[in-house]
């Protein structure tokens, strides 16, 4: 395992942060951990004798940002490379129920500055919060039709989050099984495609829960290697930038529905052989040519983002691409790629009415041009997709 070594400076944030009440950007049932000092996070903390990891706080924790944003340079825990990344230091209080017995947690740390928020945000698979009011003090409430409806908008999105949950939660112990030996992990693999050589064998042998779709029609096993494909191309392409956002992982995945449903380019978007089990988004998804985390070899090497694909955290009782069983941080990650993509295949107007805004073929992380398209940056809600480090949405002139 390397070694973390920082190089950091302090900045005052362009939020400014510090002493101000903030929140964090969760899911329902996630937490983040908060560690004893900057710069931490689950693998290199580990490696760290002086680091711990002091809280875990989820998004109903009561949250102060009590210093300025410190800029360091860190390890990214999926690549190796060292990457700008932000810290604050806040205190928190939270609450926590065991064996029926409530725990209130307080203290003070260090938390990654991706996940705290200083406006609260909705989870994308969580309850809807109702606006507190939505009519404003001395105007007179019609009570029309229109009033009605949007008062029961998030009772509408909480069910059919819900429904999605439920799908996915149903789906967990067939989707995104290891396939390989993590502690040895192949040093050449099989002929042909990966996914076809390594997953789908596997994958069919789990048989096809009775789900049914969005439509009301029963789920197929087109529809489950869809799911798998999507999930694990998603968890290895886009692992470090869940903090930031799922907004992030479902333009990707966005982007994937929209080559797929593209018959016209067809021949652009699905490149070699595939197996006839395979339908074309999971054609698409496992084209090493357009997705590389596909590709055996990375620079002569065995490619990291394969193994990662082969081997999510899928089950946290067992070792997952790393050699050891997952932290909770990465099961959280895996739990959310699966409902994007349970999402994006069973509950595909949903999905598509989330993404509207998501048009185009194309995306990149960390480019200034990409053959002369214009980037483009479209919202999932009420998070606008601008971080170029982890998605760049470029437009070809056609649109889906």
């Amino acid at each position: 395992m390397r070694f973390i070594a920082f190089l950091f400076v302090f900045t005052a944030s362009l939020n400014t942060w510090a002493n101000g009440k903030a929140f964090l950007d969760l899911e329902d049932d996630e937490i983040v951990s908060v560690f004893n000092k900057p710069g931490m996070n689950w693998k290199n903390c580990s490696a760290d004798p002086a680091c711990r990891p002091i809280a875990w706080p989820d998004r109903g924790a009561e949250i102060e940002v009590v210093s300025p944003a410190r800029k360091m340079k860190v390890e990214d825990p999926y690549t190796g490379q060292m990457q700008d990344e932000e810290y604050v230091q806040i205190k928190y209080r939270y609450k926590r129920t065991v064996k029926g017995k409530v725990y209130t947690q307080e203290g003070q740390g260090w938390v990654d500055a991706a996940y705290v928020t200083q406006k609260k945000k909705n989870s994308f698979y969580g309850k809807v919060e109702a606006p507190k009011e939505y009519c404003p003090p001395g105007t007179k409430n019609s009570g029309g039709p229109k009033e009605i409806q949007k008062s029961l908008e998030p009772l509408e999105k909480t069910l059919s989050h819900q429904s999605v949950t439920a799908a996915a939660d149903a789906l967990k112990s067939r989707i995104g099984a290891c396939v390989i030996n993590p502690k040895n992990p192949p040093k050449n693999f099989a002929a042909g495609n990966p996914y076809d050589a390594y997953v789908l064998p596997q994958l069919r042998k789990s048989g096809v829960p009775p789900l049914t779709k969005e439509d009301g029609s029963a789920m197929t096993e087109k529809d489950m290697v869809d799911i798998d494909a999507l999930a694990r191309t998603l968890y290895a392409e886009m692992a470090r930038c869940y903090k930031h956002g799922l907004h992030y992982p479902m333009t990707v995945a966005k982007i994937a529905v929209n080559r797929s449903l593209a018959t016209d380019r067809k021949s652009e978007f699905i490149k070699d052989d595939h197996s006839s089990y395979k339908g074309p988004l999971a054609r698409v998804v496992t084209s090493p040519s357009q997705f590389s985390l596909w590709l055996k070899k990375m620079d002569g090497k065995t490619n990291n983002s394969l193994l990662q694909a082969l081997c999510p955290p899928s089950d946290k009782t067992k070792s997952f691409w790393t050699g050891s069983t997952p932290p909770p941080y990465e099961t959280s990650i895996w739990e959310n790629t699966l409902r994007i993509a349970t999402e994006a295949v069973l509950f595909p107007k949903q999905f598509n009415a989330r993404t509207r805004q998501v048009k185009q073929f194309h995306y990149t992380s960390g480019l200034k041009s990409f053959y002369g398209m214009k980037q483009v940056f479209p919202w999932i809600e009420d998070r606008k997709v601008s971080k170029d480090a982890c998605v760049q949405v470029w437009d070809d002139g056609r649109k889906s």
